[in-house]
């Protein structure tokens, strides 16, 4: 299968969606121990044995380390095949999560997620849309990117509520999350196995006689405005996204059991992306990515400034669950096809990969900052104060979002006339 090189034109169907499907579970698999948080958040703290500031603190280390190591990820994805940085980032985050998983000490937990940061974002991040972009034509690259993401929701529910059985299996937490560690660590391993085996190598992978690094590609892709444009909407987007993680100890802090917390969690972050990335991602192609992204973002903002001013009490469980349902919906649809914009703004194939790494490098910088201060805040001030900042940071980016979205039309219409 790896013989001949490919294109999206001659590849088969079923490679094809073997490749979409390895590359999109990746993007949940080769993060699962990071992503932890986002449906087991008091989980994690017990079985760490750690503060929210102590979370706050190793996130925040693994956000420094994939800030720094996305741009030049995104350039070794315009140097390295994609077969072979999948298959190595599966790998190590294999390695990683088995020793995570050995109760190593709060010292030796920066280590691993600085590293992880690296092996997550240097070797993988800059080829998971560009993979989804060698087996997709320019016409139905959004399609095949909400899919994308709609797979990512089917894994992420399956091994969720595996690793929700497993926890509930333990009456010691740190013993459970040993166990779902070690489950994670396998899932890895497996994946570097398909990867070498199933993905195969393309003839478009990088421009043409160019083998070297060529730095008028960086530098073309630091020029072009569609690639800015998409970054920073990126970020407010990702600010709300990557911060949705503390909904799930919101609903405990309001009374909710952790096992309940942990079910919303896992459908608020994959179950509502198993259907709003597809569907989404498919209103994106008929109407244009920005347009999708300006109404998502409207919806998202409106329902988080309502969680800001909501009573933080028991009495509001029920309408939280509703709001965090809602707004994930629409978040995660455009989470899903925000980096569409850079094909809805012609950033030329040759240079995706480096464009990636731009978008990531800006766009992914909460990692750096969300949880080192939301850990602070959670640690400062009792459950109302706390979240009510949380949520108003959280719509204002929203809306943020929605003026990146705008600009990017008024963009595409100066360049149509400048064209004409």
């Amino acid at each position: 299968m790896n013989k001949e090189l490919k294109t999206a034109a001659t590849i088969s169907a079923f490679t094809k969606w073997a490749v979409v499907a390895i590359i999109s579970s990746g993007a949940y698999v080769v993060y699962l121990t990071y992503l932890a948080r986002y449906s087991f958040y008091d989980q994690v703290i017990d079985g760490l044995k750690i503060t929210n500031s102590q979370l706050g603190v190793l996130y925040g280390l693994y956000g420094t380390t994939a800030t720094i190591a996305y741009f030049p990820g995104g350039v070794l994805a315009d140097k390295v095949r994609v077969k072979y940085l999948a298959t190595l980032g599966f790998a190590m985050s294999a390695i990683l999560t088995f020793w995570y998983s050995t109760a190593p000490s709060y010292g030796q937990l920066k280590i691993i997620f600085l590293l992880f940061g690296l092996c997550t974002t240097f070797i993988f991040w800059g080829i998971r849309y560009k993979a989804i972009r060698l087996v997709s034509t320019e016409e139905n690259y959004s399609t095949n990117i909400g899919i994308s993401y709609g797979i990512v929701g089917v894994v992420g529910l399956v091994v969720s509520f595996i690793s929700i059985a497993i926890f509930e299996a333990f009456a010691d937490p740190t013993q459970g999350f040993k166990i779902v560690l070690m489950f994670f660590a396998i899932i890895n391993a497996v994946f570097a196995v398909l990867s070498f085996i199933c993905i195969p190598k393309f003839a478009d992978e990088f421009a043409i006689e160019r083998k070297k690094f060529n730095f008028s590609e960086v530098v073309q892709a630091f020029k072009h405005p569609g690639v800015w444009l998409t970054t920073l909407c990126m970020f407010f987007v990702y600010t709300v996204y990557t911060s949705l993680a503390y909904t799930v100890s919101f609903l405990t802090a309001i009374g909710a059991t952790a096992a309940i917390a942990s079910i919303v969690g896992t459908i608020r972050t994959y179950g509502t992306s198993l259907f709003s990335s597809p569907i989404i991602g498919g209103i994106a192609q008929k109407k244009t990515p920005s347009k999708t992204i300006i109404v998502c973002g409207i919806i998202t903002a409106v329902s988080l400034a309502v969680m800001a001013v909501a009573p933080k009490s028991a009495g509001f469980i029920i309408p939280s669950v509703v709001l965090i349902i809602v707004l994930s919906f629409f978040l995660n649809g455009a989470y899903g096809v925000t980096s569409s914009m850079l094909t809805e703004t012609n950033v030329p194939v040759a240079i995706f990969g480096s464009a990636s790494g731009i978008l990531s490098v800006i766009g992914f910088i909460p990692d750096m900052f969300v949880s080192p201060i939301a850990g602070k805040w959670l640690d400062t001030y009792d459950a109302a104060g706390a979240y009510t900042r949380i949520f108003a940071v959280l719509a204002v980016s929203a809306a943020l979002a929605v003026l990146c979205a705008l600009l990017v039309r008024v963009y595409k219409k100066k360049s149509m006339q400048k064209a004409n």
